[in-house]
């Protein structure tokens, strides 16, 4: 594997000088502010809502700073390829692997949050370099209606009560409704990247997606190892026909690895 300069270049100290400028905003009742962060030589604008700030900090930083998804040369998409973001939250992955698709590249990014989606939307409207289409909904194993369980933190927010009550408390439940990956992998057919963020329910979703997974050139894999073996999944998605796996720990996330996994063939 050849080496892989990342495309991280935002310094901590400035997230850290962000945090106390932005707490100082939302004294003042200002719901959203537009940042700029440094990534991939580029200097692009985030729209960080106040209201959920640590979350929205802790995301950028995983994206941004720490990089947990651009780590090994074939988690990084070719120019003009598609990609699909399973777990948009607020925008930031779409909007950082944008940068290297181009105009005519495309993502698909799947999210049911509705108290997270205009910040997505806009956070989308803003990358000019962005073509991206949203969809409010669930990624599951059946097609139809499921419960959605929202944290008080929104980031952890899963169709798995289990999962949500983990690492924070449940601030509402409501029903979104869902589909099924292998329909959505049948209907858009080659893919460069699928990031599966999906907290708690990716091997459920891999086992069912199946063989259409392979539409995928590489995957980009958030383990969350409070209900999934990271061991298990590797062992599925060697039988899926991937292999060169990495298998990624931040220190930032101390209850969850990246998988990278590349097509085999």
């Amino acid at each position: 594997m050849t080496s892989l300069t990342l495309p991280c270049t935002y310094q901590p100290w400035k997230l850290i000088v962000t945090k106390y400028a932005l707490t100082l905003l939302r004294l003042l009742k200002t719901p959203y502010v537009k940042v700029r962060v440094e990534f991939n030589s580029r200097k692009i604008p985030v729209l960080l809502p106040l209201d959920h700030l640590e979350s929205a900090l802790l995301n950028l930083k995983h994206i941004f700073i720490d990089c947990d998804y651009f780590q090994v040369n074939y988690s990084i998409p070719k120019p003009s390829s598609t990609v699909i973001d399973c777990g948009g939250f607020l925008g930031f992955y779409t909007i950082a692997v944008s940068q290297f698709l181009g105009k005519s590249g495309v993502i698909h990014v799947f999210e049911p949050n509705p108290h997270v989606l205009p910040v997505l939307a806009r956070n989308i409207e803003l990358d000019v370099n962005s073509r991206a289409y949203i969809y409010p909904r669930a990624l599951c194993a059946e097609s139809g209606q499921v419960k959605l369980y929202i944290g008080e933190n929104p980031a952890v927010t899963s169709t798995i009560r289990d999962h949500v009550e983990e690492f924070t408390s449940i601030k509402s439940i409501i029903s979104v409704k869902c589909v099924k990956l292998s329909t959505v992998l049948k209907h858009i057919g080659s893919i460069g990247v699928i990031k599966l963020d999906v907290e708690g329910a990716e091997l459920e979703l891999i086992r069912e997606a199946g063989i259409e997974l392979r539409r995928a050139e590489s995957l980009v894999v958030e383990v969350h190892r409070d209900l999934v073996d990271t061991s298990e999944v590797e062992k599925l998605l060697t039988e899926l026909g991937f292999g060169f796996f990495v298998i990624y720990t931040s220190s930032e996330m101390p209850y969850q690895v990246v998988l990278y996994a590349k097509k085999t063939s």
